[in-house]
């Protein structure tokens, strides 16, 4: 069905759903930030919703009825998901890795955190940050301004921009319709944005009224009315503009950052925008939801914007790319008007959906070749190209669902990280080795290996039902006569060949041979003939396209340098920085992995890195590996050794006084944790709940209980002080030193060393009732009479007691998909005891799929243990138990390794034969890149040891089979007679592991 290009009523509010505002941050002292040049023509724009991209700090996540992790109904997705700075600093490589040389992240601002409804506390609307509070403070569910900046400087170190969504139009929804005063008192923006004549008081915009009407009347209804009942700025009011437009420059002087997106421009002046722009010294491209290319244009220029959203060639690309309507009628109409632009069409910013819209795919009806399609002719016709989060990962809509009638902002706007109900990671679209993610990474090499993409000018050269081709084509300056030909089909079937005369202004010659970009073996000669003397035949698929050039495509089989002066750096007893120096590489590092006891822990954007959830008084090796944007890998570092110091650690058993009892805490004058804090999970003695907090170098713990619901225990207000060691706390207030005394019961006898499908010694498993971790209701971020935001630090009147030392103690991470629910039974090392059956049930971990626990070891050095359901089905390594010592450890499929559990991958090590040429290549190939023997992201990287070695991320119980070649069937593995082998199987038993193999001999010697 053909969508009504000019119906956008409720749509054409810009942002409207898009919901409200973001009005930034006054500076503070002046620090050193630079910008690496403002966005241009030259740059292609990855759009990041921050809070729904990846979660890389949890302690600044919502609470309560603020936040939902699952994504289930359409109303879930009216809720703050967790994404932070962090999380965007995090996967900063990922990004760079696609080739984009900008980001545009969501408004920075501190947030309204809920709206009208409910006398002012209803559902909240603030994870987008288009509605504001205090401009001037920094989203405080997204990090600090100094992680900002942070990310900033991050992204600025691979050479990625920085766009900030701006929105000085409005603040958030405080005053009703056309009252000019606030009837809830509580609330209100901060000062002095909190002064009712610095808004306009008109009430809503009638979109009845001004959609599809271009005449000043309609404009300036716009400028003076409420989008969606934010409250509008009068931009009349001196003050007013000069606050709104100081508190933004703030953030870009404080920052760095590099441009500007404004929201609901089409609802201020132009020149209003343009002032704005020559303010923060950088580009801006604007928003106005409308079809009318010459109605948009008026942004555009001279004292108004650089560029604007094309929202009139967006609805053309979905009315020809997704429906398959006629180019004619639609893409070739649009682009007759890029006149009304006058000569800055290049800065139009191109996109193909948004957080506004329904994803491409879903409309596309879940065609990938559509959807690449599409993105092919975004990033070759002129202008900039964004491209929304998770496009690459193949995804539409959330649930399959399509919205209809207004801004969509629901089902489009799913996480890139996936999370059940209570949190626990299910499954995260960061993987690079989608289709589409490949796809973007070469087009976005294709647009940087050719200027004329970027600069050139826009000719067309065919226009039809199914086909359209144009040139691109630099007319003067630098790389003059360069030239680029792209031709699209969108026939949902066959083929269509066409001679195209080349244009009058081209000066290829006869004879020379283009190179589809796309794929270099397909090539086409010009040859005489046709209009202008000079013409090609191209030939082309449905739902495909082609871009030819004279560009010979550069392939990167250069791996970059070894990083040297690799140093670690124990921090305290479970943080260590590894730091080194800067490799170098042909074309450009990327990043680095860094290993540690050679399992890969992470990645790193810059030189340095801090690895957390160490042990204290252990061992631990370091190494880092360089890597660029064609996956290249180097050779391992020289290893740097680090001891962690032994740390203090605090263990509570706490009696259950609440059913689901939480502390919050924080090391003697350091940080708290938000309210409620920490749910304490049930202990192994009966009655008792039981937590160890790691407190580093201090020597106290300051803590305060409750049960997730509002009620308090905080010592009367003077909160509770525990030093290091084992403490027993019985309601309220009568705290001893030492765990609690043991039950006269004996359990029954201890399981055999080799306990069966049920171990021996363990009864029946009956497990207890475990209360839930997550809390009923909204606590309060302070409880009334417990502690302040920030709870005293004055110890109560009688010393707290030095505590017996906590010796040892045992983390363990256990991932069983066949568990909902996951118990330990275990005892001691040199102990008889064993816990009750089923014994201790584990807790959820910050790591998908994974339950935890940390056991107390006292004296003991480990402990021996099975696991089971609850429910009488075990895992005890075929009845021989695991054994785990003290530190960190991770369980799964039977796989016991040291650490913290690492993601699901694969390391090849592969032995070659003697014979196989010194510069390789060597390949993986097999099921899971449809056996294609020379893929170049499964290119082996050869070691200083000689090795090949490749890691893959492979999930757990995915079967597949593969073989090795150089590169052809003709190169291909054999039995050393030189007999075709079976393929080699694996299905990875999950985590981080390393399989082992030798080439006996290559197929063709």
């Amino acid at each position: 069905m053909k969508r009504n290009r000019w119906l956008v009523p409720v749509l054409i509010t810009s942002i409207v759903l898009s919901i409200t505002m973001n009005v930034f941050v006054l500076p503070p002292a002046k620090a050193a930030a630079a910008s690496i040049g403002t966005v241009t023509e030259n740059d292609t724009i990855y759009q990041i919703m921050v809070d729904r991209f990846n979660d890389g700090d949890s302690s600044n996540n919502a609470t309560g009825a603020a936040i939902r992790y699952g994504e289930t109904s359409e109303d879930d997705f009216r809720y703050m998901k967790g994404g932070d700075w962090q999380g965007v600093i995090d996967k900063l490589p990922y990004i760079h890795n696609m080739g984009y040389t900008a980001i545009w992240i969501s408004p920075v601002a501190e947030p309204q955190m809920t709206n009208r409804e409910n006398n002012g506390t209803g559902k909240n609307t603030a994870y987008h940050g288009y509605n504001v509070k205090d401009p001037n403070a920094a989203n405080p569910y997204f990090g600090t301004k100094e992680k900002l900046k942070e990310l900033v400087d991050s992204a600025h170190a691979l050479g990625i921009k920085v766009i900030i969504d701006v929105v000085p139009n409005h603040i958030g929804d405080y005053m009703l319709g056309t009252q000019a005063s606030y009837d809830i008192p509580a609330l209100q923006p901060v000062a002095p944005f909190n002064n009712p004549a610095w808004y306009h008081h008109n009430g809503d915009i009638n979109w009845s009224l001004a959609d599809g009407r271009y005449d000043q009347w309609a404009q300036d209804y716009l400028e003076n009315h409420d989008l969606g009942g934010l409250d509008d700025i009068d931009f009349d009011v001196p003050a007013a503009k000069q606050a709104i437009f100081s508190s933004i420059k703030g953030w870009f002087d404080y920052t760095g950052a590099d441009g500007a997106r404004v929201d609901a421009a089409k609802l201020m002046k132009p020149t209003d925008i343009g002032e704005l722009q020559t303010l923060l010294g950088v580009n801006t491209f604007g928003e106005n939801f409308d079809g009318n290319a010459e109605f948009v244009s008026r942004w555009v220029g001279s004292s108004k914007e650089w560029g604007m959203l094309d929202f009139p060639l967006f609805f053309s690309v979905l009315n020809s790319f997704a429906y398959g309507q006629s180019f004619d009628s639609n893409v070739k109409s649009t682009l007759a008007l890029d006149s009304y632009y006058n000569g800055n069409a290049n800065h139009m910013v191109t996109f193909i959906d948004n957080h506004d819209r329904n994803r491409f795919l879903t409309e596309a009806g879940g065609s990938v070749e559509k959807l690449q399609n599409a993105l092919s002719f975004i990033f070759t016709v002129r202008g900039t190209p964004v491209v929304f989060q998770g496009t690459e990962q193949n995804k539409g809509n959330g649930n399959g669902q399509i919205m209809t009638g207004g801004i969509a902002d629901t089902w489009n706007r799913w996480s890139m990280v996936k999370r059940d109900a209570s949190g626990n990671v299910v499954e995260n679209y960061f993987n690079e080795n989608a289709s589409t993610y490949k796809h973007i990474a070469k087009l976005n090499e294709i647009r940087k290996n050719n200027p004329a993409l970027r600069t050139g000018t826009q000719r067309e050269m065919w226009s039809a039902q199914n086909l359209y081709a144009f040139s691109r084509r630099i007319d003067s300056g630098t790389n003059v006569g360069q030239e680029v030909i792209s031709a699209f089909s969108n026939a949902s079937s066959g083929s269509q060949t066409v001679t195209i005369p080349l244009r009058a202004e081209s000066t290829l010659t006869v004879g020379t041979v283009l190179i589809n970009q796309l794929s270099p073996s397909d090539t086409v000669t010009i040859q005489s003939g046709g209009a202008t003397g000079k013409q090609i035949t191209v030939t082309l698929s449905a739902n495909s396209a082609k871009i030819y050039s004279k560009t010979q495509p550069i392939v990167d089989t250069q791996a970059p340098s070894v990083p040297t002066n690799v140093t670690a750096t124990a921090q305290n007893a479970s943080s260590a920085l590894v730091s080194w120096t800067a490799s170098t590489d042909n074309v450009g590092v990327t990043g680095y992995e860094i290993y540690r006891n050679g399992v890969k822990v992470g990645t790193s954007a810059t030189t340095s890195y801090t690895d957390n959830g160490l042990s204290g008084s252990t061992s631990y090796s370091y190494t880092v590996k360089a890597y660029d944007a064609a996956a290249n890998l180097s050779a391992f570092s020289a290893a740097a050794l680090i001891f962690t110091p032994a740390g203090n650690s605090v263990t509570i058993y706490y009696k259950q006084g609440y059913t689901t009892p939480y502390i919050h805490y924080r090391p003697a004058a350091g940080t708290w944790t938000t309210a409620p804090g920490v749910a304490i999970p049930a202990a192994e003695v009966a009655g008792y709940n039981k937590i160890t907090i790691n407190i580093g170098a201090a020597t106290q713990l300051e803590a305060c209980f409750n049960n997730g619901s509002g009620t308090w225990d905080s010592n009367g207000g003077s909160n509770y002080l525990f030093g290091t060691g084992t403490w027993t706390y019985t309601p309220t207030g009568n705290i001893q030193a030492g765990g609690p005394a043991v039950p006269t019961a004996t359990p029954t006898a201890t399981p055999t060393p080799t306990p069966t499908a049920t171990p021996t010694a363990t009864p029946t498993p009956t497990p207890t009732a475990t209360p839930t971790v997550t809390p009923t209701a909204t606590p309060t971020a302070t409880p009334t009479v417990t502690p302040t935001a920030t709870p005293t630090v004055t110890p109560t009147a009688t010393p707290t007691p030095t505590a017996t030392p906590v010796g040892n103690t045992a983390t363990i991470y256990y991932k069983n998909t066949a568990y909902s629910n996951s118990y330990i039974h275990y005892k001691l090392d040199g102990a008889t005891t064993w816990t009750t059956s089923p014994g201790v049930q584990m807790q959820a971990s910050a790591f998908s799929g994974y339950k935890v626990i940390t056991i107390p070891l006292g004296t003991a050095t480990g402990l021996t243990a099975a696991f089971n359901n609850g429910s009488g089905t075990w895992d005890n390594n075929g009845g021989s138990n695991y054994h785990f010592n003290t530190g960190s450890s991770s369980l799964t499929g039977g796989n016991l390794t040291n650490g913290e559990p690492q993601a699901d991958s694969v390391t090849f090590r592969v032995t070659v034969p003697g014979t196989t040429p010194a510069g390789g290549p060597v390949y993986l190939t097999g099921s899971f890149n449809s056996w294609n023997a020379a893929d170049p992201a499964y290119q082996l990287t050869k070691g200083s040891d000689g090795v090949y070695s490749i890691t893959l991320s492979l999930p757990a119980g995915t079967a597949v089979t593969y073989k090795l070649t150089r590169g052809s069937w003709a190169t291909v593995e054999t039995a050393p007679g030189g007999a075709d082998i079976a393929n080699r199987t694996l299905t990875p038993a999950g985590g981080a592991q390393t399989v082992t193999l030798t080439v006996q001999r290559w197929k063709d010697q």
